[in-house]
């Protein structure tokens, strides 16, 4: 086969250095996942490519079960298209809103924050719509001028803030935030890190405007000039504290890490009382929060001061498909679950599940555990995802699921992959990468002009192996070039 001979050939110029004076033997011809695993000791790796007709064109261990990482969230989204008729709507039931609890005696009112689910909550400087600040204007119009309680409501979700499965190391970081139905700024923090002024000094910590919500513990040091960067940061499970430990450096360019914060209608209710302190209104109270695993019964007489309008939710898909947005995905995956009659995650994946025998697809060809693919209990095999999204493809909302994918070249996670090559703004596929993971599934366009539909998973990748994602790459190209 052309792509066997080729794939050699690529494999060839990769793992050996050029000679002068005669040309290298060609190699045997070797099957892809074959090839990949010879470059790259330990790793496993699942092919398959077929038309739209359903003719396969390659096939290399298509049947075996691989951990996808964030090709998960394919799933999720095209659960979203079939599940949510509103999904390029407008929804306003998703809107934050504030409500006035009425207080007792001579007690003044204390202020509800309820969130709905919406992942584009924001509370940046440069915020213009969809903003908390809205909120806190609508109480200053109402001339309120003092309140006792700000109450962040999540108890529209059941409380489940990590996936099953989730490793804690990634849980202090952005793309490990907690789910909650109160989310603002997608639950992260952003903290600068910077070198000392001098060798051995300590390094320098941060906030963004705003984000100073949780302590930081600086036993990192200032490195010498040109050193190795043995900056770490952690907070350990069931602790507030982020700790800054190593060396950084010194002249090192400053450093911006994005933290997840523990609770986050906490943290949201504690960004509304500033925002109300600084419109000279007075809070009394302190912030109080009220998810489903409290049951904590509000007073009758609730009364709405405002509710955001939020964007349709099919931005958010763009988010979980593009940028691969864990906590979009995870919300994404309630928001399933309500339109479907259910209720938290349990029921979204019960949803996709339902989706998938639609397409012919059984729970051992694809299972998941999650809506976002940070779990290492997910399992899918190339066969059935290609399976599903020549399905897919066939469903009246096939075009604009495909729409949503990144594009070889040009957006998304794939924006510097395809660069330059002849899959440039011809392939349209979701990345997938957690540790020892590579996965790429979707659609391309061959040289004829067709439409292909591949699925590429390696998997046991050693933690010290070079990437595969140049051969995954390359691979892609000689087949579509083949056909």
């Amino acid at each position: 086969m052309k792509l066997r001979s080729a794939l050699s050939a690529a494999l060839l110029i990769v793992g050996l250095q050029a000679c002068a004076t005669a040309p290298a033997p060609e190699a045997p011809a070797l099957p892809p996942s074959e090839a990949i695993e010879r470059q790259v000791e330990g790793v496993r790796l699942g092919l398959m490519v077929a038309t739209l007709a359903g003719e396969v064109i390659e096939a290399e261990r298509a049947q075996e079960r691989f951990i996808p990482a964030s090709n998960t969230k394919i799933f999720t989204a095209a659960a979203a298209f079939r599940f949510i008729p509103s999904l390029t709507e407008p929804d306003l039931s998703l809107g934050t809103s504030l409500l006035l609890l009425p207080g007792e005696a001579e007690a003044p009112p204390s202020l509800v924050l309820r969130g709905a689910g919406d992942p584009k909550l924001s509370d940046r400087p440069d915020c213009l719509t969809n903003c908390l600040s809205m909120l806190a204007d609508a109480v200053a119009a109402r001339g309120i001028v003092r309140v006792d309680n700000i109450i962040g409501d999540a108890s529209l979700f059941p409380f489940e803030p990590y996936g099953l499965g989730w490793s804690w190391n990634n849980l202090p970081f952005y793309y490990g935030a907690p789910v909650s139905a109160l989310t603002v700024n997608g639950n992260s923090l952003a903290l600068r890190v910077s070198p000392g002024a001098a060798e051995g000094a300590a390094v320098l910590a941060e906030w963004a405007a705003g984000d100073d919500l949780m302590p930081v513990v600086i036993e990192a040091v200032t490195g010498a000039a040109g050193s190795e960067n043995g900056l770490s940061l952690l907070r350990w499970p069931g602790t507030e504290a982020v700790r800054i430990s190593g060396s950084l450096p010194l002249g090192t360019a400053p450093r911006s890490y994005f933290l997840s914060v523990n609770e986050p209608a906490e943290m949201a209710a504690q960004r509304l009382k500033r925002l109300l302190e600084a419109r000279g209104v007075i809070v009394e109270g302190g912030v109080v929060i009220r998810t489903r695993r409290d049951w904590a019964l509000l007073h009758e007489g609730l009364k709405e001061i405002a509710r955001l309008e939020v964007p349709p939710l099919i931005e958010a898909v763009n988010d979980v498909s593009r940028d691969s947005d864990n906590l979009a995905a995870e919300l994404l995956l309630r928001h399933i679950a309500r339109a479907t009659g259910g209720d938290g995650s349990e029921d979204g994946l019960e949803a996709i599940n339902q989706m998938l025998e639609e397409a012919g697809i059984g729970r051992v060809e694809v299972e998941l555990f999650d809506g976002s693919g940070l779990t290492p209990y997910n399992r899918i095999t190339p066969a059935a995802t290609v399976k599903f999204l020549t399905w897919a493809a066939a469903q009246p909302w096939g075009d604009t699921f495909r729409e949503t994918l990144p594009i070889g070249g040009e957006t998304g996670s794939l924006a510097r992959r395809f660069r330059g090559t002849a899959l440039q703004g011809r392939i349209f596929a979701k990345t997938g990468t957690v540790q020892g993971v590579n996965a790429l599934s979707g659609y391309m366009i061959a040289a004829s002009g067709e439409t292909l539909v591949f699925s590429v998973i390696a998997n046991d990748r050693p933690a010290d192996a070079p990437s595969v994602l140049a051969l995954i790459d390359r691979m892609l190209i000689d087949i579509a070039a083949a056909n």
